[in-house]
C-alpha cells in the first residue's frame, strides 16, 4: 500500500473511513511515503507504528518532511511501540507534535529497553522529555507517557 502511495494521483483512492492505522516496521526512508499516505486518510485519529528501522545509510539530515498531511488536524494519539529515543525517532514525535493541533490525552512512546535498569530508563526518559519539550506543540493538551510493556 505504501507503494501506491508513492505515486500522488488524484485517481488514488481517498480512506475517509480510516481512523486508526497500525504500521509495522517501517524504515526510516519510508517515512515521506506513509506521509504522502496520511494525505488520502483525512479522518485518522490514531497511528500507530510499532517500529521504525534505522537500515541503510541514511544520514540525520537525509530526511525532510515537506509534506503536512491533512490528517495531523485530527489526529488525537500516536504510539511508537518500539520507541528508543534515537535522533530519527525523536525527528518524526517532534514533527507530528508540530502539527497535530488536537493530539490529546496521550503520546505513548513505548520504550524497549528491558535489560536496563529502572534508573537508567527513568534518565533516557527524562532526556527525551527534555529534548521534546523545546520543540514546538501544536496542542496544549497533549501528555506523553512512557510505557515499560
Amino acid at each position: 500500500m505504501l507503494e501506491l502511495a508513492k505515486v500522488l494521483s488524484a485517481s488514488f483512492p481517498a480512506f475517509d473511513d480510516l481512523i486508526r492505522l497500525e504500521v509495522y516496521d517501517i524504515r526510516y526512508l519510508q517515512m515521506k511515503t506513509l506521509l504522502n499516505f496520511l494525505e488520502f486518510s483525512p479522518n485518522l485519529e490514531s497511528l500507530v507504528i510499532d517500529r521504525v528501522e534505522f537500515s541503510g545509510k541514511a544520514c540525520e539530515n537525509t530526511l525532510t518532511f515537506n509534506i503536512v498531511p491533512r490528517c495531523l488536524e485530527c489526529l488525537k494519539s500516536i504510539e511508537i511501540q518500539k520507541f528508543n529515543g534515537y535522533l530519527k525517532e525523536l525527528k518524526i514525535v517532534k514533527f507530528v507534535l508540530k502539527h497535530a493541533r488536537v493530539l490529546e490525552n496521550y503520546m505513548d512512546p513505548r520504550n524497549n529497553r528491558k535489560n536496563l535498569k529502572a534508573k537508567k530508563v527513568e534518565a533516557l526518559n527524562k532526556k527525551i522529555m527534555m529534548r521534546l519539550g523545546m520543540s514546538p506543540w501544536a496542542s496544549t493538551g497533549c501528555v506523553i507517557k512512557f510505557s515499560s510493556s
